[in-house]
């Protein structure tokens, strides 16, 4: 890591240009989004700050809490508005798997790991509701709130362990119709792929992998093959295709159309939003071909629309309507790993395989490899998933003030629908394999062509219901500010999964109620208390048992407005600090799993019959489980926020600590019980802890206005009781270690010519090594390796550290943003098609596999003896781990707002024309492929190039 410190350092900081770039804080909103005359105070504590059921002022927040403006995502590419926080929060990492169209596989931790299952999204909440958020509109943000201790998310009670993202989005507000038409065009292409071998490099190391394997082999490839492949002068018997470059674009098109309207009166406000997105996709297809696409594309439509009415002098009504529709398209047969079979396919041929055409036009193949990339793109059909989601809620406020003064009441209903569906148009197609010279046919059909077969069923049908009833109570009594909150809500999840030809298919429902309410006491508005409880329940845990207390406090001091600091370079001193204790409702909890299910089987039942035969019986496959609950995480904070000359420069800083106790641990009881394997019983104990630092720098010369922000997190856990048998050797346990500590066996050092093996640690049970094989490490010293020496070889995948950093400037109608992101204490593994060389002993070559070991190498080789049967080498080791640590520069932006009095006078407010890039470089020591990709075997993440129009009526 210190590596790829240095080397950012020296390219970011050094040169004939000095950058000075607008940064962006947690809670300020950044001049790159239209508006140059926004306040760039990093240090504004006035501000309202989204919290579970309201708002509040940042000054007076007690809890940890991150927010930052929709405006500073509104223009970064891409379909899953969520992704773009990378590195901008401290406390959230997200790590991207893929970048399919509309189905990117990302994951979101808020501070970290919280239990064993490795099962950390925090909940998303869309305007107070738990909504679709995958693919919402970036311009309808208004602002996303990260809440990460008890204090901010007990409310959510045994929903809230894993910490909330909350998503608000825009309203009307009081003024004239205002228009906002905003529109992007974004040229992406991948960051990394696999580079493989061409026909006459994979041919010759394929030959040495024989000869490596058996001395004697006659090689596979002769003199005249390989000359043939070097020069290419008969394609079609020898061929060389680079299947990468021929079916995978140089880039792709992504084209997105918003336009916006909102004003009102203090009676009435509304907003309204549409947009459409379109992704052309990056496969190469043969146009000529078909009528329809078989392309990895995506469509959506994103429609919003929200109105505020004022009936009456005490009642308010707030509605809310949502709808979007996404289609997203793939070549071949439904399948959900979507385009990884199609990605599989184009890594698994070898450039020599075949030809991609016959000089007949058929489709090239042969017995070996009948799955032509090429026919399984263009001739295999198509599928698509459409999915529909909307979502509505209305919400009554009424105020008592004339009864009592201070108090609310409110009222809300809320519903969402979310599905897919897939529709599969799929077929199959033949491929010709070239016949030697002299027979009685060119070619032998493999396969048959077939017409497309129509099918398709929904994939998901999930309805949210959710309603409650709150009162608020807000008074000032001198120096005593005193508000409250006491709330019950009821939320209904119905999920309907499976192929959707079966009635009510899969189809599970939960409830969560119960009261829960806060009171947040202030004394001369520098002495802060805040105090808030859920008592939550679920239905599906046993009865006695389905309800929890979930209480946390926080206090805050600001020292700043005591006497003794007026006067000095301190503008804003806060302390705070929280404890309370969460919940967690692990994905195997529910169900009714503490009920006993009962199986039909034969076996199980009497015998009838003159010749005795059994029947069906019925008999009990699991026993009931009241042991069946919640995890239970204790959660502390010790926080401060402070200000400095004038608000330009402002900080925070956060520890926390965090112990999760009754995770259930499955097979923790001996199956003499009668459980059986699946048993689970609430034993596990895990704890987390770490801290998070924010600083930043604001300020103006002139018309000149800078600012620099950076932050850091840190996350780091231990597995306490996991229910794990207690191994021989203490360096094979996996309790005491951080969850998904990478186990396997140590690298020594490469096996050489000058070696006696027999007389070396005896690895025969991971199959026969020669010189160039991975010796490992006996740890034991027995003589012997095998799993007694197996022990931890890395970090988890998910890094123990977040950091973003961000530069930039605006000059009058010019601003300038750049934002680095960066990760620490993770690792990556190399293995599968993208990295082992001839896998399955029909598997590609890659460059990599150059640098491999051959006599004479001794320990510089970059790579293991070629193989095609070695097992030893593919054990799993340290050799194939590798630090994924990186920094990113992950979004660069530059502006121009025109001046209004060019475009004032043809009815335009406001004009902004922007030109961006998003994953632009990357400086980590993985180098063969993106360190946030564990496996590359799909659709590749994205480099990005923008160009967009930003206008106001």
């Amino acid at each position: 890591m210190t590596k790829i410190i240095t080397q950012f350092t020296r390219r970011v900081f050094t040169g004939s240009v000095f950058l000075l770039m607008i940064g962006y804080n947690a809670n300020a909103q950044e001049p790159n989004s239209q508006d140059s005359t926004k306040n760039l105070s990093l240090g504004n504590q006035d501000q309202e700050i989204k919290v579970l059921y309201g708002s509040k002022s940042k000054r007076y927040i007690t809890g940890a809490v991150s927010s930052i403006s929709g405006d500073v995502l509104s223009n970064i590419p891409g379909t899953n508005r969520l992704s773009a926080l990378s590195g901008r929060l401290p406390g959230l990492s997200i790590i991207q798997g893929k970048a399919t169209p509309g189905a990117e596989s990302i994951s979101y931790q808020i501070r970290g790991f919280h239990n064993l299952n490795g099962s950390d999204s925090p909940w998303i909440i869309v305007n107070g509701r738990v909504d679709d958020a995958s693919q919402i509109e970036p311009n309808d943000i208004e602002s996303i709130t990260i809440l990460k201790d008890a204090a901010a998310t007990a409310l959510y009670g045994m929903n809230a362990s894993q910490g909330i993202i909350l998503v608000t989005t825009k309203r009307g507000k009081v003024g004239k119709l205002k228009i906002n038409y905003n529109v992007e065009s974004t040229f992406q292409q991948p960051t990394r792929m696999p580079k493989f071998l061409d026909a006459y490099n994979y041919a010759v190391l394929y030959n040495e992998a024989q000869l490596n394997d058996n001395p004697i082999a006659v090689p596979k490839y002769n003199a005249t093959a390989l000359q043939a492949y070097k020069d290419g002068s008969n394609p079609y018997l020898y061929p060389n295709v680079d299947w990468s470059d021929e079916l995978v674009k140089d880039h792709s098109l992504q084209i997105r159309n918003n336009v916006n309207v909102s004003g009102g009166s203090d009676n009435a406000k509304y907003y309204f939003s549409a947009s459409y997105l379109t992704d052309d996709g990056i496969f190469n297809t043969d146009k000529s071909i078909n009528t329809y696409s078989t392309n990895s594309n995506l469509d959506l439509i994103n429609v919003r629309a929200s109105v505020d009415l004022k009936i009456t002098k005490n009642l308010k009504i707030f509605a809310d309507l949502r709808s979007k529709r996404d289609k997203r398209n793939a070549p071949g047969a439904y399948n959900t790993l979507f385009d990884e079979n199609l990605f599989n396919s184009i890594y698994a041929t070898p450039s020599n395989a075949y030809p991609m055409k016959n000089a007949d036009g058929s489709l090239g193949g042969n017995i070996t490899y009948q799955n032509n990339p090429y026919g399984g793109l263009n001739y295999a059909g198509y599928n698509n998933i459409v999915g529909a989601s909307m979502s509505s809620f209305a919400e009554l406020d009424y105020d008592f003030n004339s009864l009592l003064k201070g108090l609310t009441l409110k009222a809300r209903l809320g519903f969402s629908s979310i599905s897919s569906f897939y529709t599969n148009r799929a077929k199959n197609f033949a491929v010709y394999s070239l016949n030697p010279a002299g027979s009685a046919t060119p070619y032998t059909q493999l396969g048959a062509t077939t017409v497309i077969v129509p099918g398709g069923a929904y994939i998901n049908r999930n309805r949210i219901y959710d309603h409650s009833l709150a009162a608020n109570y807000h008074r000032v009594f001198g120096n005593h500010n005193i508000s409250s909150m006491l709330m019950y809500e009821r939320q209904q999840f119905d999920t309907n999964s499976g192929d959707g030809n079966v009635a009510n298919s899969g189809r599970q429902t939960k409830n969560y109620q119960g009261p829960k309410g806060s009171v947040s006491y202030r004394f001369k508005d520098r002495y802060l208390l805040d105090i808030a409880a859920s008592y939550m329940g679920n239905e599906q845990y046993p009865e006695g048992d389905r309800y929890g207390f979930f209480p946390a406090v926080s206090a805050g001091w600001i020292v700043s407005d005591e006497s003794f600091m007026k006067g000095s370079l301190i503008d804003f001193l806060k302390i705070r600090g929280s404890y309370g204790r969460t919940g967690n409702v692990a994905p195997g909890d529910l169900n009714f799993s503490y009920y006993g299910s009962y199986a039909v089987a034969a076996g199980y039942g009497a015998y009838f019959g003159t010749t005795p035969t059994a029947s069906s019986g019925v008999y009990q496959s699991q026993i009931a489980n009241p042991l069946v609950t919640w995890e239970k995480t204790l959660k502390s904070n010790a926080g401060l926020d402070i200000a400095l000359l004038n608000n330009k420069f402002n900080a925070s800083f956060d520890y926390f600590n965090e112990e999760t106790k009754d995770i259930l641990i499955s097979g923790d009881i001996t199956v003499m019980y009668g459980g059986g394997s699946t048993t689970s019983v609430p034993s596990g104990i895990f704890k987390n802890k770490g801290f998070e630092v924010q600083a930043g720098w604001t300020d103006k010369i002139k018309d000149f206005q800078y600012s620099v922000t950076a932050n850091y997190s840190f996350a780091k856990n231990k597995v306490i009781e996991n229910g794990e048998v207690e191994k021989q050797y203490s360096w094979m346990q996996t309790i005491g270690n951080p969850l998904q500590t990478r186990m396997g066996y140590v690298f020594d050092r490469f096996y050489t010519e000058t070696d006696n093996i027999a007389s070396l640690p005896s690895q025969s049970s991971l199959g026969t090594q020669k010189p160039g094989d991975l010796k490992y490490k006996d740890l034991n010293g027995d003589g012997i390796i095998n799993e007694n020496d197996i022990t931890v070889i890395g970090k988890a995948r998910i890094p123990q550290s977040n950091f973003g950093l961000n530069l930039g400037a605006q000059y009058k109608g010019f601003d300038l943003n750049v934002f680095f992101h960066g990760t620490q204490g993770g690792t990556t593994y190399n293995s599968g098609r993208t990295y082992y060389a001839f896998v399955g002993q029909t598997g590609n070559a890659l460059e990599h596999h150059l640098g491999r070991w051959t006599p004479g190498s001794g320990q510089s080789a970059t790579y293991p003896r070629l193989s095609l049967t070695n097992t030893n080498n593919t054990a799993v080791s340290s050799y194939w781990v590798k630090d994924n640590s990186f920094v990113r520069l992950k979004y660069a932006e530059l502006g121009y707002t025109l001046p209004a009095r060019l475009v004032g006078k043809i009815g335009i407010t406001g004009t902004r024309i922007f030109v961006n890039g998003n994953n632009l470089f990357l400086w980590d020591e993985v180098k063969l492929k993106d360190p946030e990709m564990e496996n590359p075997v799909g659709y590749p993440l994205l480099r990005s190039f923008s160009v967009g129009l930003n206008v106001k009526f």
